[in-house]
C-alpha cells in the first residue's frame, strides 16, 4: 500500500487498543482500519499490514507473482518473465491465447484446460514444457443436490522458466504466497502438488470421521437410521477413491519424468495420494458394511414381530374354534344346557392354549 494520502482510501474510526501475544513476542496495536479498492487495511503507527494480502483474495481471476520474493506481477509480466508464477482462474480468450502462445500448445490443450471434469493426465510436450491435470474435491462445495459439481480438474504447465496454476472455473483451493516464495519452477510445480494432495487427504480423514460418529448413531438406534444419507456419503468417499487413484497415475508419470526423479517433496505427495485412497476405499467397504448390519438388525427385528404374531395366531385359532362350535346356538345343541358348559369351554380353551405355547416354547419357535 503506498505511503502519502491517498484519495481512494476512506479511514474510519480508531479502535480500541489491542495486545498481541505470540510464544516470548509480545506487542499492542492500535489499528485504525481503511478501506481501498474492496481491500481492507491495518494502519498502526507507520506500519501497514494488508490482511488479505497473503493470497490476494481467493476470488481473484489472476495472479502474477516472481518466484524469488512473490512479488506481484501482471499476466503479462508473468508469462514473459522468468522464474515466475501465474495462477488463472476461469481465465478469458485472450490470457488462454497468451498461454497457448508461451508454452505452443495445441487446440487440445486449451480444450482439455477449459473442462473442469477432465480425468487426471500428464503429457511432456515437444518444447519440454509439461501439461499434468489433477482432479481434487472442491473445499467449499456450494450445493449438496445431486448433480452438482463436487470436484473440479486443476492443470499445471511448467518450463525451465516459469509455471502455471490454471483453474477452470472459479479458484477453489487457495495457495498463500510463502507457501512459494523462493522456489525454483521445478520445486513449485512439486510444491504445489503437495499442497492440493494434503487437503485432499485431509478431506479424506474428515469425511472418515463424520462417517464413523454417523455410523455409530445408526448402530445405536437402527431403527431411525437413515441409510440414504450413509449411502450419499458412501458414494462421496468412494468418488475421492477413484479421483485419489486417478491422480496418484498421473503423479506417478510425473515422477518417471528426468526433471522430476527423485524429488523427494513429489514422492511423499505421491504417497500421500495413496495413502488418502486406501483410507477412502476401506472406508466406503466399512460403511457398506455398517449399512448391510443395519439392515440385517432391521430384519431380525422384523422375524422377532412376525414370530411373536405367528404364535398368538396359533394359540388363538384353536380357541376360535371352540368358541365358533359352542356359539352356533342350535336347538338341538343339548350341551348347552350344562350349567357349568361355560366354565368348562373357557378352561379348555385356556389349558389347549398354554399347551400349545409350552409346546412353542419347548421346540424353541418363540
Amino acid at each position: 500500500m503506498p505511503g502519502g494520502t491517498n484519495p481512494g482510501i476512506i479511514k474510519g474510526p480508531p479502535h480500541p487498543r489491542r495486545a498481541f501475544s505470540f510464544s516470548d513476542m509480545h506487542f499492542e496495536l492500535q489499528p485504525e482500519v481503511c478501506f481501498a479498492e474492496s481491500k481492507i487495511y491495518i494502519v498502526s503507527r507507520g506500519w501497514r499490514m494488508q490482511t488479505v494480502e497473503e493470497h490476494n483474495h481467493v476470488q481473484s481471476p489472476n495472479l502474477g507473482n516472481r518466484l524469488e520474493d512473490m512479488a506481484h506481477l501482471t499476466w503479462q509480466e508473468a508469462l514473459q518473465g522468468e522464474g515466475t508464477i501465474l495462477r488463472l482462474s476461469n481465465p478469458d480468450d485472450e490470457i488462454l491465447k497468451a498461454v497457448q502462445q508461451r508454452f505452443e500448445l495445441d487446440e487440445l490443450h486449451i480444450k482439455d484446460i477449459r473442462n473442469p471434469n477432465h480425468p487426471p493426465h500428464f503429457t511432456r510436450l515437444e518444447n519440454g514444457a509439461l501439461h499434468i491435470i489433477l482432479r481434487f474435491p472442491l473445499e467449499h462445495p456450494d450445493a449438496e443436490g445431486e448433480g452438482e459439481q463436487r470436484s473440479t480438474s486443476i492443470s499445471i504447465l511448467a518450463d525451465s522458466r516459469m509455471c502455471a496454476l490454471i483453474w477452470p472455473l472459479e479458484r477453489h483451493h487457495s495457495i498463500a504466497k510463502g507457501e512459494l516464495a523462493g522456489l525454483d519452477v521445478d520445486e513449485c510445480v512439486c510444491k504445489i502438488i503437495h499442497i492440493l494432495v494434503n487437503r485432499l487427504l485431509h478431506r479424506v480423514y474428515e469425511m472418515r470421521d463424520d462417517m464413523d460418529e454417523f455410523e455409530d448413531e445408526c448402530l445405536a438406534d437402527v431403527g431411525n437410521a437413515d441409510l440414504n444419507r450413509l449411502l450419499d456419503m458412501r458414494k462421496d468417499i468412494a468418488a475421492l477413491t477413484r479421483m485419489a487413484l486417478s491422480s496418484a497415475t498421473a503423479i506417478e508419470m510425473l515422477m518417471l519424468d528426468p526433471a522430476y526423479a527423485g524429488n523427494v517433496r513429489l514422492a511423499d505427495a505421491h504417497e500421500h495420494m495413496h495413502r488418502a485412497a486406501t483410507l477412502a476405499e476401506s472406508k466406503a467397504e466399512h460403511a457398506l458394511n455398517v449399512m448391510q448390519a443395519v439392515q440385517s438388525l432391521l430384519s431380525q427385528r422384523l422375524n422377532d414381530v412376525m414370530k411373536f404374531l405367528a404364535v398368538i395366531t396359533v394359540v388363538l385359532t384353536p380357541m376360535g374354534v371352540i368358541a365358533g362350535i359352542f356359539g352356533m346356538n342350535f336347538v338341538h345343541m343339548e350341551v348347552l344346557n350344562y350349567p357349568s358348559g361355560f366354565a368348562i369351554s373357557i378352561w379348555g380353551m385356556l389349558l389347549f392354549g398354554s399347551a400349545l405355547a409350552i409346546y412353542f416354547k419347548i421346540r424353541k419357535w418363540w
